[in-house]
């Protein structure tokens, strides 16, 4: 069955509002991508830091290793990419592109299945999530594997989907997880995500049961509260589908150390299209989006601008004394300072404990800080013990200690090496 008129028009002003979105209104217009000298590598670091930086080198002809930060696809992707233009905005106006076609799939698969209204709804609270807006903006491969997904669920031949679905786990091999609703062509992804894996090597291994523990409540990973309107759309099989895949993969990204707001991305795609898909409560869809505007808003200006130093503090020497400072890192071998993964697995003898709050915890990166930050500020009680400027570029750090949150495994008479590795 061919499109109709009116479905090509909407998917192309979806597109064209979803672009400008993200190209013009939350990258301005490319403006930080523009400082990166395309003939010096060394103005990337100026710039970009992170993972974001190893695919703009690439991009440039800096091959990075293979690694669970440079995956082999999306990095030959940026370097082909270079080869075509060495303006330092291609990978930006890859990024929102290819994040500006995903409402338009969304929109074609919705509309399949619950008609054109759902359809163009659920593409637009897709161009409107805060995250995937500003992920958008980014040359790591979050919205490049999110919309090969999407794609897989919204074209219909199986050979197609397969394709697809092995294509987003090259982008991403968690996203083979997601694929497995497609069914058979799904095992495609599996297979890529493995050989990866197999390959490359996964991230660092942590404590299981001291993750879960800290990672499961947190269900603003998945985007803003509004979003769970959409489970009252829950009426039939496939709507109840819907609902446990969004919390299924809530789950499965528990499982990261490092879970974030680009892990949620599926589960969130899974909840926008169930709060569009009644075709009699489309107010649901609307409150949904209108919850979505002020953390837009927010997130916006967050995007690559820090906060001011906060106010200065300074407390008792005894306040801290004998307190060990954390990383609110995954257990990475080698780090100076012990993970909070540490602490709450019952694996670090300390009698209190803080963390060091710092400018880039406080804005929109790809380094994913700001992620990391409000894990720990969901998690437990921040109670500021001092301010100062340690100088060489960094203008100021908070040093905070951890109270309340959840109580490490020793502490509740488990023996930690009863959980996990």
């Amino acid at each position: 069955m061919q499109p109709s008129v009116r479905s090509v028009a909407a998917d192309l002003l979806l597109f064209a509002g979803a672009w400008l979105l993200r190209f013009g209104w939350m990258a301005r217009w490319g403006r930080r991508h523009a400082q990166v000298d395309p003939e010096d590598l060394r103005s990337v670091r100026q710039v970009f830091d992170g993972h974001e930086r190893l695919q703009l080198e690439a991009f440039l002809g800096q091959l990075p290793t293979p690694s669970p930060q440079a995956w082999p696809l999306p990095t030959a992707m940026h370097h082909l990419l270079g080869q075509v233009t060495s303006d330092p905005r291609g990978p930006l106006l890859l990024a929102c592109t290819v994040g500006a076609v995903t409402p338009v799939l969304v929109a074609i698969a919705v509309r399949r299945r619950w008609g054109f209204g759902s359809g163009l709804l659920a593409g637009g609270l897709l161009a409107l999530l805060p995250e995937h807006a500003a992920w958008s903006t980014s040359a790591v491969p979050v919205v490049h594997g999110l919309a090969c997904l999407v794609g897989a669920f919204a074209v219909r031949r199986g050979w197609a989907r397969a394709l697809l679905a092995a294509l987003a786990a090259g982008m991403r091999p968690e996203l083979a997880v997601p694929a497995l609703f497609l069914g058979a062509p799904g095992l495609a992804a599996v297979g890529v995500a493995g050989l990866q894996l197999a390959l490359v090597g996964g991230p660092p291994g942590a404590d299981l049961g001291a993750v879960l523990r800290v990672n499961v409540p947190l269900v603003i990973f998945l985007g803003p509260a509004t979003l769970g309107l959409g489970l009252l759309a829950v009426r039939d099989r496939a709507t109840l589908g819907l609902a446990g895949a969004a919390g299924t993969l809530h789950l499965v990204g528990a499982c990261f150390s490092d879970y974030g707001y680009r892990h949620g991305l599926p589960a969130a795609v899974a909840l926008l299209v169930l709060a569009a898909s009644d075709p009699r409560r489309r107010w649901l869809a609307v409150v949904v989006g209108l919850g979505m505007a002020p953390s837009l808003v927010d997130l916006r200006g967050r995007w690559h601008q820090p906060d001011p130093a906060p106010p200065a503090v300074s407390t008792s020497p005894a306040r801290g004394e004998g307190c060990v400072e954390l990383s609110d890192e995954p257990p990475v071998p080698g780090q100076p300072l012990p993970s909070w993964v540490q602490w709450v697995a019952g694996s670090l003898d300390a009698p209190c404990v803080t963390w060091g709050l710092a400018p880039e915890h406080t804005e929109w990166s790809s380094r994913g800080l700001r992620d990391r930050a409000v894990r720990m500020s969901s998690t437990w009680t921040l109670e500021p013990v001092s301010t100062h400027h340690p100088g060489h570029g960094r203008p100021w750090r908070q040093v905070v200690r951890l109270t309340g949150g959840p109580e490490p495994w020793d502490r509740l008479g488990v023996a930690p090496e009863t959980h996990g590795p």
